[in-house]
């Protein structure tokens, strides 16, 4: 790009006038905008541009939510410049290299608040003040959170929520499990469904996690004589969470070498951006500055957004992120289990402050917790008592949690009270093959498309009946009658040091699951916990 000043001048060498052009070689840019941005970017380029900005021919379209997928495979066509509604949205791709992508710092941000229906904004408490996480998850009305994996508002709250609680060896902690399990029970899959049920439910419609400029957006349509209930955002006092909008310099799909044209022309877009033009374009789509401040054309409290100043939060690690909607998926994932349990004399061996048995009951108990509603879940224990004695007894049907049964208001009440009795069922000979056979064949029979399938098998011994298959005849009709398009993985937990691991651990291989040792009994929560988030991925993990 070059700058030339020209003087006119007339008759004897007088100066009636000057004119600087700017003379530069056109480059033609795309621009994939968040759908949420896309508007405020087109505006800010739509007014004087200078530098190279003024010889670019630019087009700002919508980004597809594919986007990153196409980047990451270099398909043609790829935009020059990539704004996503967060960092979190480039997921694996490299940034560090600066080959596929340069990811450069922040244009704007949006809190993740609270979204309450006006008519019942003290829910929580006063509106007006940010409310914890603590107060959230202990009413007895908590909201929900849109789904993470398309929600990235949703993604990132959780993220800040994972990173507080934190981890206990390698595992999350109870208490993010049960806030995974409450946020997700009968939530929206999407902000809009969010809204919507506002709209239908009016008071009484749960309240859910959103960011500021959808409420921005919400209020707008609403004042403007659309449909929508009247809503309240409030500010979450911990672990927050934003959408950063980051500035990102796609080089995926360029030609080999670098063009000076289109990187001056890039450059000064990002600088227009970042200047008076783009702040007050975002500012007045209810978009606040990277640190949280409010922008000029900022449209107010009247208009959606908080009263009080807030203090975004840094854009939590992409890893800890994936990591997170990882865990999302196992707990809330649609799953059918049938948990299988020794009660052979062995298990009355004393372990810590109790038994094999108590512990083991105990532990699934708290499993339990574990399992959304919408899961199946079943109970055996083998041997069977009392006499005749069988070689296993169906305690509790496999079904779905929340479906009532006989004597109780849900299975998942059935199951918990059936555990507590685990210790009084101690008696036999284990009936290991012919029970994991029996379980496997079970759950295949029921099978549920589409989802995990599973038996999760915990036992401290070995095969002592002397009846029915032998550990090779039942591998033998384990693997013939394995269907590889409705895989019945098993989970099998070897308790204390007599456990045959290694039959366990042929069982686990020869239907594409695994097995774990608690050679110490009182390892079995920590155990039972990792295998029932694993269960979500066999037998493909």
């Amino acid at each position: 790009m070059v700058t030339v000043t020209v003087l006119v001048v007339v008759g004897a060498g007088v100066v009636i006038g000057m004119r600087t052009f700017t003379l530069c070689r056109p480059a033609t840019v795309t621009i994939a905008a968040d759908p949420v941005v896309a508007e405020s970017v087109r505006q800010a380029l739509a007014g004087e541009r200078s530098g190279a900005a003024q010889c670019a021919d630019i087009r700002v379209v919508d980004a597809p939510a594919t986007q990153v997928d196409e980047i990451r495979e270099n398909a043609p066509g790829l935009p020059a410049i990539w704004i996503p509604d967060s960092s979190l949205a480039l997921d694996t791709l490299d940034t560090a290299s600066g080959s596929v992508v340069d990811q450069r710092s922040s244009l704007a941000s949006s809190p993740v608040v609270l979204v309450l229906p006006e008519a019942d904004a003290g829910r929580y408490g006063n509106p007006t003040r940010p409310v914890s996480w603590n107060t959230l998850l202990t009413h007895p009305r908590p909201p929900a959170l849109p789904d993470p994996a398309t929600d990235r508002a949703g993604l990132a709250a959780l993220t800040a929520l994972h990173t507080a609680i934190g981890d206990e060896r390698g595992s999350p902690r109870p208490a993010f499990v049960a806030a995974v399990l409450s946020l997700s029970r009968g939530a929206p899959p999407s902000a809009a469904a969010g809204y919507d049920a506002m709209q239908r439910d009016g008071a009484t419609a749960r309240g859910f996690l959103a960011t500021e400029q959808s409420v921005v957006r919400h209020d707008r349509a609403r004042l403007a004589g659309g449909s929508g209930a009247p809503v309240t955002p409030v500010a979450l006092r911990e672990a927050a969470a934003a959408l950063d909008f980051p500035f990102v310099r796609v080089r995926a799909g360029q030609p080999a070498g670098r063009d000076p044209a289109l990187d001056a022309a890039v450059d000064a877009i990002e600088a227009q951006l970042r200047g008076p033009a783009g702040r007050q374009a975002f500012g007045a789509a209810g978009l606040r500055s990277p640190d949280g401040t409010r922008l000029p054309g900022d449209p107010g409290p009247r208009s959606g957004s908080l009263p009080a100043q807030v203090t975004t939060a840094a854009p939590q690690p992409r890893p800890l992120a994936r990591e997170t909607l990882r865990l999302w998926g196992s707990l809330t994932e649609r799953s059918q289990v049938l948990t299988v349990i020794d009660v052979s004399e062995s298990m009355a061996e004393p372990a810590g402050k109790g038994t094999r048995i108590t512990l083991a009951a105990a532990a699934v108990q708290s499993g339990l917790k574990l399992f959304p509603d919408v899961a199946s879940v079943g109970l055996w224990a083998f041997p069977s008592r009392p006499q005749p004695r069988t070689q296993w007894q169906e305690i509790v049907p496999l079904g779905p949690l929340s479906e009532p049964v006989p004597d109780a208001p849900s299975r998942r009440d059935a199951l918990t009270s059936a555990a507590g009795t685990l210790p009084d069922r101690v008696g036999g000979a284990g009936t290991l093959y012919a029970t994991t056979l029996a379980a496997t064949r079970a759950v295949r029979a029921g099978y549920d498309p589409g989802h995990s399938n599973a038996v999760l098998l915990v036992t401290d011994g070995h095969d002592e009946s002397g009846a029915g298959a032998d550990l090779p005849a039942t591998l033998h009709a384990l693997q013939t009658e394995a269907a590889p398009a409705e895989p019945v993985p098993v989970i099998a937990i070897g308790l204390g040091p007599d456990a045959d691991d290694e039959a366990l651990r042929q069982i686990a291989e020869a239907t594409g699951g695994r097995a774990y040792e608690a050679e110490n009994p009182q390892d079995i929560r920590a155990v039972l916990l990792e295998a029932i988030f694993q269960r979500g991925c066999r037998p493909a993990c």
